[in-house]
């Protein structure tokens, strides 16, 4: 069924997006990609063009885990954002994490890459569960902790089900999974709507433990600029559980991991050209009124602990 498109709602939230100054705060050494700069400013004009109220600051992986520029950058909405760090889940203290719950963070994001996890399942459920352990603290009741992971192997959502549904706060996937639509999908391959391991992932929705980014499309879709291929996949993440989907641009657009192998990690890579409102057009014909607004304002609000 195709709706009209609809208008971003009063009291939007962008959940996954970056701040890049490197001249304020430099990135950190044995970072695996160099981004161009992206300013505060860029980021509040970018976040007024398209309707957007409200941010939750997710911290660039190139900063390491050293999240100064985000606790700035925090402040500087005056208790109107929520963020979310990289940690050392080893030598964090919990005084630092009384620190970031006080200044709005209300999640961990996971740094696979540097782990060398992106294709090692028992690795992952390592990290996450190390995370956990140092998390539960701030997670329970309605505190609104939780852990968010990048990871692009759609056959270990199996085993992370299990992961989630025993872990006392929640698992956000980024970017729909990383899972290809037909324009990126290797040519002859099983579309992944039709393989037996997508029913574990909407399993994970459905359990209600897991959250995912509907985020990022052009890292599942060459389809560009609405990227209409990812509807069967975009359709049944929401319909799995409604309650379980959050909107991020990825702005300001880094490059694919798939593209990075093309340039040295210091070498400082240009964003990518996306037309977001023309992607948010399309996502609107594909959801109704109630998924639209649960996507953008109510699902957000709950996940990361808004209730202003």
């Amino acid at each position: 069924m195709a709706f009209p498109i609809k208008p971003i709602p009063f009291g939007a939230w962008d959940t996954h997006h970056h701040i890049f100054e490197p001249e304020r705060f430099p990135f950190a050494e044995g970072r695996h990609f160099t981004p161009s700069v992206a300013t505060l400013q860029q980021l509040k004009d970018f976040e007024s063009s398209i309707g957007v109220a409200h941010v939750c600051i997710a911290h660039g992986l190139s900063y390491g885990p050293d999240c100064t520029s985000l606790l700035y950058y925090l402040a500087e909405f005056n208790g109107e954002a929520r963020g979310i760090c990289v940690i050392d889940e080893i030598n964090i203290t919990d005084q630092q994490l009384d620190q970031y719950h006080e200044a709005g963070i209300r999640s961990v994001r996971l740094d696979f890459f540097k782990a060398k996890a992106m294709n090692d399942a028992e690795q992952q459920v390592r990290l996450i569960r190390a995370t956990a352990n140092r998390l539960l603290r701030w997670g329970a009741g309605d505190k609104g902790w939780s852990i968010q992971i990048q990871q692009p192997n759609i056959a270990y959502w199996k085993e992370l089900r299990k992961v989630a549904s025993s872990l006392g706060l929640p698992i956000v996937l980024d970017h729909m999974g990383l899972v290809k639509a037909p324009s990126m999908a290797p040519e002859g391959s099983t579309p992944v709507v039709e393989q037996p391991e997508w029913q574990d992932l909407l399993g994970a929705l459905a359990d209600g433990n897991v959250w995912v980014k509907i985020s990022a499309p052009y890292r599942n879709s060459r389809a560009d600029p609405g990227f209409q291929d990812l509807e069967q996949i975009v359709t049944q993440l929401v319909r799995a559980n409604p309650k379980r989907v959050v909107w991020g641009s990825d702005w300001p657009h880094t490059q694919r991991h798939e593209d990075r192998h093309l340039r040295g990690s210091e070498e400082v890579e240009p964003f990518l050209k996306i037309d977001n409102q023309a992607w948010i057009d399309t996502l609107s014909t594909w959801l109704g009124d109630e998924e639209w607004n649960d996507l953008w304002v109510n699902n957000p609000q709950t996940l990361y602990d808004y209730h202003k």
